[in-house]
């Protein structure tokens, strides 16, 4: 078997990837391999459908305007945007996760998400204001939530490698890793499969940035629960958890939720594994996220969730599950016209609905029994509290009164024609089981010590429970690679 050698190999072509990669040759690795298991026109893994947003702290305006200095100063000047902090990140994890995640690798990552936000500012990659929404003049964002990656992910992607091929950095594609060399005394390299041989790259540092297994239905049967082989992935096909297994092979401790994943409600005629974005590459088209304002019923026309607990950045990644649960793993999200108009500006939603000039009608429409419809909407709006002031930009503590399922926010009455159905399932856009690092990202085995030589980032690190603030996953790789990159070359140097 043909044998070659470098400096670093990166396991992956996603953000984390490219992110571990250029790090590691800016603390002075000379020769770097990403080794992309996909093919030219499909790398990227999760993020090519991704909007890639960050969420990270910051002091105010002045953080978000070094990252976006060419955006029109006159809109920026209405942006609403109060500090978030590191105690209210840290917050935020605790509370999605149940208090389960990794609190030294949380405090990590949280007290160096600025910083690698703006490392990936100075190395190149540009940035635009979020999705917002428009109240009284002022634009109002979710919380630690402002900014994502012109062109979306693909738009990332794209300046990475554009970056990564400026520094050298040899992008092999159609490369699948076939198992390591080494085992947890040390590892000293991959062997690879590609179209035309199979060899040996023997390296000084491993990076795995491979993501998880959201791709793979078998596992997705195996770890996440009854019908999650049925499950639309929304991310990329290539995810399919073979590198993950060979981590687990060697000796690589299990960590994160093993039974839970990142399950969006989507479109339900969404394409299964690699859902389209919109033309701009902001946003996927298939995302049906704006349920704050409206109410989410299932095919018996009955609500089974609380669809104002908090901003939908909190409580989205978990809903898509509960969608899945329904008969037939499919709910329609029911809006009014009031509801409509709070849409984000450059949110996902598109033409692909049903609408009517009554609820009776508008349940004929979409299959449901209309009675059951009209009696489940008559019940909501009589429930919900009138004399507490409807504010779509806070957590305005408007709830229902007397439903067995309560709506803690913005609970407006659905009274305002027309009404309009959106009909979602739930979509996997990776899982959260993966290998346990320390804050250098060394992968540690099931004694909790490094594995020499072998790192990791992204998806493959399993860090979160139950749910995640969203656009978490994207400052984990920025602040996880980083990290890795600048350790595996340190290591590949000694």
């Amino acid at each position: 078997m043909r044998r070659e050698s470098c400096d670093i190999a990166v396991v992956g072509g996603g953000s984390a990837a490219f992110e571990a990669a250029v790090s590691a040759v800016q603390n002075g690795a000379e020769k770097v391999i990403m080794l992309e298991k996909a093919p030219e026109e499909d790398f990227g893994g999760n993020a090519r459908y991704s909007h890639t947003g960050f969420r990270f702290v910051y002091s105010g305006p002045e953080d978000i305007r070094y990252i976006v200095p060419n955006f029109d100063p006159d809109e920026f000047a209405r942006f609403h945007i109060p500090p978030y902090t590191e105690e209210k990140f840290m917050a935020d994890l605790n509370r999605v996760t149940q208090h389960r995640i990794d609190t030294q690798l949380a405090n990590f990552m949280v007290s160096q998400s600025n910083a690698a936000v703006r490392w990936m500012f100075e190395t190149g990659i540009e940035f635009e204001p979020e999705k917002r929404r428009e109240i009284d003049g002022k634009y109002y964002f979710e919380p630690g939530i402002i900014v994502h990656t012109i062109g979306g992910g693909l738009g990332q992607l794209i300046r990475w490698r554009q970056i990564a091929n400026k520094l050298n950095v040899d992008i092999r594609y159609r490369s699948r890793l076939a198992s390591f060399i080494g085992d947890f005394r040390g590892i000293k390299g991959v062997q690879i499969s590609s179209d035309n041989e199979d060899y040996e790259l023997e390296a000084g540092s491993v990076i795995v940035c491979a993501g998880g297994f959201q791709a793979n239905a078998e596992m997705r049967a195996r770890y996440l629960g009854a019908n999650a082989d049925l499950m639309k992935v929304r991310g990329s096909k290539h995810n399919t958890g073979e590198v993950l297994r060979e981590m687990l092979k060697l000796g690589a401790k299990p960590a994160g939720h093993w039974q839970g994943a990142h399950a969006t409600p989507i479109d339900a005629q969404a394409p299964d594994g690699g859902t389209p974005l919109r033309q701009d590459g902001h946003s996927n088209t298939c995302n049906r996220y704006d349920y704050t304002h409206g109410i989410t019923v299932n095919s018996l026309a009955e609500r089974f969730y609380d669809e104002g607990e908090s901003n939908h950045s909190y409580t989205y990644a978990k809903t898509g599950r509960a969608v899945l649960s329904q008969p037939g793993g499919i709910a329609y999200q029911i809006f009014d016209q009031k509801g409509i108009d709070l849409f984000r500006l450059g949110a996902e939603y598109t033409d692909v609905y049903e609408e009517a000039e009554s609820i009776t009608e508008l349940a004929t429409k979409i299959g449901l029994d209309p009675i059951a419809l009209e009696t489940t909407v008559i019940g909501f709006n009589q429930s919900c509290s009138t004399d507490i002031p409807f504010s779509p930009g806070i957590l305005d503590g408007r709830s229902t009164k007397g439903l067995s399922i309560p709506k803690s926010n913005w609970a407006n009455p659905i009274d305002t024609p027309p009404f309009r159905a959106y009909t979602v399932t739930g979509g996997i856009t990776f899982s959260f089981g993966g290998v346990s690092i320390n804050t250098k990202c060394e992968v540690l085995d099931i004694t909790e010590n490094p594995i020499p030589g072998l790192y990791a980032s992204g998806d493959i690190v399993g860090l979160f429970f139950h749910n995640y603030p969203s656009c978490t996953g994207q400052t984990r790789n920025a602040v996880f690679s980083r990290e890795a990159g600048r350790n595996a070359a340190f290591h590949s140097n000694t």
